[in-house]
């Protein structure tokens, strides 16, 4: 079973090009971070196609820390795979990548600025 973690813009993209990503993978399991836009497109596209969902929220009472932290989390949950639909600006999801690289989860990268 893949293990995907996706990040992307709380502006959201295409959801035909999240389905795109996601049917390119066999059935999984999808990590995201339950904010608006991509993470929730994601999940339920996701839960459509017979995928498990597993929301990471940020606990943003802990300030501007609690995005990274949030990030971080999902890495450390384990995954084969990190999907992410940066937008100009997604410095969240910027922090996401840089973390799944790091810990040499393969990364997708789409961009769209729709």
């Amino acid at each position: 079973m893949t293990r995907a973690i996706v990040t992307g813009s709380r502006h959201g993209v295409p959801d035909t090009l999240i389905r795109a990503a996601l049917e390119a993978l066999p059935v999984g399991h999808l990590i995201h971070g339950d904010a608006p836009g991509v993470d929730r497109q994601a999940a339920e596209i996701a839960a459509s196609l017979g995928w498990t969902v597993e929301p990471f929220p940020a606990d943003w009472s802990r300030g501007p820390k609690a995005g990274p932290e949030r990030n971080q989390r999902m890495v450390e949950a384990g995954a084969d795979v990190c999907i992410a639909f940066p937008r100009a600006g997604s410095k969240g999801t910027w922090d996401c990548v840089r973390r799944a690289q790091a810990a040499q989860i393969r990364t997708l990268i789409y961009t769209s600025e729709i």
